[in-house]
């Protein structure tokens, strides 16, 4: 009877196949895992993945002991219920009684209420389940259930259609939140995929419906998506942060759930450098040694790689990534994701495990659609330095206002962006240029968006000197900056970006950014900026973020007692600080050495402590003010900031700066001197007895030249060179 049944479901489905899209579904089960994929789950069941096996039935077995409980919250998955939806498909393939689990579940639904749009709004889950449990439903179960479930095709869109309303394919709440409920799900593309998946063939009222939006996906996806996450490449556009609460695992998800419903393999449609395939290298980059987390870029906060883990297998899997899977099995063995779900569905143990030194990752790596730059001078090492250089267009409406900006880290941070999260929404600071390691050219005439608060805790812009406010202008792509030259060898990484566009035409002519990192038992980073104002009575500074408080050489003037001085020197230095990150992992600190070559006869300002974290532009009078948000006191915590002002001498201005990384017991920077070569200018050092001079153009190409001790002087040229050298 169980057999024909199927044949019948299997023929009705199979047949389920619009004109002129070539996709075909399978039978049920289709989402994550299909009728030929069963066998293998079922014997990992008892085999390599049989702890992670134990630990879904232990919540499987008391769904169905005490009921399938609603989720204490909106945004906390229900586990009881997928936990149990798993367990009948492997029970049954084991040849066990699998019908207490899919009775839980059932029990759960009721009378199906729960799935509308009035019930617990976790339609994507319900989704994935239904198409699980499916041939444990009686046609009238199928019918009441999918009846309800169906509506949500429609949800906020009006159409069972992929819409993008409100969002392009780079914003995440046009896939949905990895929670996949309603709390900022827009189109909820991979929550609707799994309910039309679940859905089509099952005789609903819905049944058409499922159909547009399958057609749809099948349409979209391939035509329009694909080429969209191939430009954005493998950082998501909202960074870490807001990717973290949906599209790193939800886009994953889809493009596997229709895989294996119809066998169309659309991973391997990506380029190389597109979103999927790039986005192990991206979470791997962007873990900080000295404390194994995600760096603050954006909106990101410091965070394991448990976040990346819960797609890692499929990521694998998909692409014979052996980095992915070793981040699966770090998540196993530290305990990162409590019910390793989706690592039991999809992980292959037929790819081999591999660290990123193993694999031959190099030490740096150019993501080129966003303009990230990562590099650092080793692997597996928690002393580690490691530095982020940025600069790239804005391809949806959270990403920073923030081209041109620069970390570092050693045994803690050293450079980093200012304190707290910070909300775009909630404070001026956060939003702002201010909270970032750039140069500001202050026009007094300038004007940015959000001038008035939209209530009394919002956004309050205030002139800040800095970059265009393009943060929520629009979710499609705005060309703001360019990263112009990459060059990586075991030695240094040397990046160029074009910031012109990031910046107001009204008062500029011309801002770039050259930066270069030395590697070495003393390391170097020398960061050197090119502006050309429209008028010489803009005031042009150059600022930097630090957690711990910097000591600064020449004669103190107290400004503010206790948080403003300016000195007449030109030397700084400081040490490394988790800024209140926990889990270090570094043993002691490091110190930094900054010394400011360009302009000559800088004012330099160190500003700071309680109080003076987030200070307004300091040539703005409405801005004289701390700047706290709802969250400006959590980590990052970042008190202090150092300001390089221009004497402001015509039109033309350049900042060069040295930054030294040394042991904290390290008494003093290596000889810095600046060299004047006509129309290049740069940095000549002496350290441990080896001359190095880095020289970079002053006008045209944004050219370097590098000569290292007795070495034969190289010339780096505008150009890309993508980070294969090892």
């Amino acid at each position: 009877m169980f057999r024909k049944m199927f044949l019948l479901s299997l023929i009705s489905v199979m047949s389920f196949c619009s004109a002129g899209f070539a996709y075909r579904l399978v039978g049920h089960p289709r989402i994550f895992v299909n009728r030929a994929g069963l066998p293998g789950v079922a014997q990992r069941a008892g085999g390599v993945l049989s702890p992670e096996y134990a630990a879904i039935k232990k919540v499987a077995d008391q769904a169905v002991a005490e009921g399938v409980k609603t989720p204490p919250s909106r945004f906390r998955p229900p586990m009881d219920m997928v936990c149990a939806g798993i367990c009948y498909l492997v029970e049954r393939e084991l040849g066990n009684d699998p019908e207490p689990y899919a009775g839980a579940v059932k029990q759960y639904w009721s009378d199906g209420s729960v799935l509308s749009l009035e019930g617990d709004g976790f339609f994507g889950f319900h989704g994935m389940v239904y198409d699980w449990i499916y041939d444990s439903l009686s046609p009238e179960q199928r019918k009441t259930y999918g009846d309800s479930l169906g509506t949500w095709l429609r949800y906020y869109t009006g159409r069972p259609e992929i819409v993008l309303k409100n969002g392009h394919w780079w914003y995440n709440q046009t896939w949905g939140p990895a929670h996949l409920n309603t709390p900022n799900t827009r189109d909820g593309i991979t929550p609707k995929l799994f309910v039309a998946l679940g859905l089509a063939g099952a005789g609903t009222a819905h049944e058409e419906d499922a159909r547009r939006f399958l057609d749809s996906w099948a349409r979209r996806v391939p035509s329009e998506c694909i080429p969209a996450f191939d430009e954005m490449g493998g950082v998501w556009s909202e960074s870490m942060g807001h990717g973290s609460y949906g599209p790193v695992a939800v886009i994953p998800w889809a493009f596997e759930a229709w895989r294996t419903a119809t066998g169309e393999d659309l991973f391997r449609r990506c380029a190389s450098t597109s979103f999927l395939p790039e986005m192990t290298r991206w979470a791997v980059y962007l873990t900080v040694p000295f404390a194994e987390h995600t760096a603050w870029i954006d909106d990101n906060r410091a965070r394991n790689l448990g976040v990346f883990a819960r797609v890692a297998p499929i990521l694998a899997a998909r692409y014979r990534d052996p980095v992915a899977n070793w981040i699966s099995d770090k998540s196993a063995r530290e305990g990162w994701n409590e019910i390793p779900w989706n690592r039991f569905l999809s992980y292959d143990p037929s790819v081999k495990s591999a660290s990123p030194a193993q694999a031959d990752y190099p030490l740096a790596y150019h993501f080129t659609g966003a303009g990230h730059i990562y590099m650092r001078s080793a692997w597996d090492d928690p002393d580690a330095t490691w530095a982020f250089f940025g600069a790239g267009p804005k391809f949806a409406g959270h990403s920073r206002d923030d081209e041109g900006h620069f970390l570092i880290a050693k045994k803690g941070w050293l450079a980093l962006r200012a304190g707290g999260p910070g909300h775009n929404d909630w404070d001026y600071y956060a939003g702002g240029s201010l909270a970032f390691n750039i140069v500001t050219i202050y026009n007094p005439d300038e004007t940015f968006r959000r001038v008035t608060p939209r209530d009394p805790n919002g956004v309050k812009n205030e002139n800040d000197g800095g970059i265009i406010r393009y943060v929520y202008t629009s979710h499609t792509r705005n060309d703001r900056a360019e990263i112009v030259a990459y060059h990586h060898d075991p030695y240094y990484t040397y990046a160029a970006a074009d910031l012109s566009l990031a910046y107001s035409p009204e008062k500029v002519r011309e801002v770039t950014r050259q930066f270069f990192y030395l590697r070495g038992e003393r390391e170097i980073f020398i960061t050197f900026d090119r502006i050309r104002a429209t008028s010489e009575e803009f005031p042009r500074h150059f600022f930097l973020h630090t957690p711990g408080e910097p000591s600064v050489s020449g004669e103190e003037k107290v400004i503010t007692p206790g948080h403003v001085f300016s000195y007449t020197g030109n030397t700084s230095t400081w040490l490394s600080d988790p800024a209140g990150e926990n889990g270090v992992l570094s043993t002691g600190k490091s110190r930094a050495f900054m010394t400011a070559l360009l302009p000559e006869d800088a004012a330099i300002t160190k500003r700071g402590g309680k109080g003076h974290e987030f200070w307004g532009h300091p040539n703005e009078p409405t801005a004289q003010y701390n700047h706290t948000g709802r969250q400006s006191h959590r980590p990052p915590i970042v008190p202090w900031r150092l300001e390089v002002k221009s004497p402001g001498k015509g039109l033309h201005d350049f900042f060069l700066r040295v930054i030294e990384i040394g042991e904290e017991s390290q008494k003093s920077a290596s000889k810095v001197s600046l060299l004047d070569r006509g129309v290049y200018q740069g940095a000549g050092l002496d350290i441990a007895g080896t001359p190095v001079e880095v020289l970079f153009a002053t006008e045209g190409n944004l050219t370097a030249r590098v000569k290292i001790g007795s070495e034969k002087e190289k010339v780096l040229k505008p150009g890309i060179i993508t980070g294969s050298i090892k």
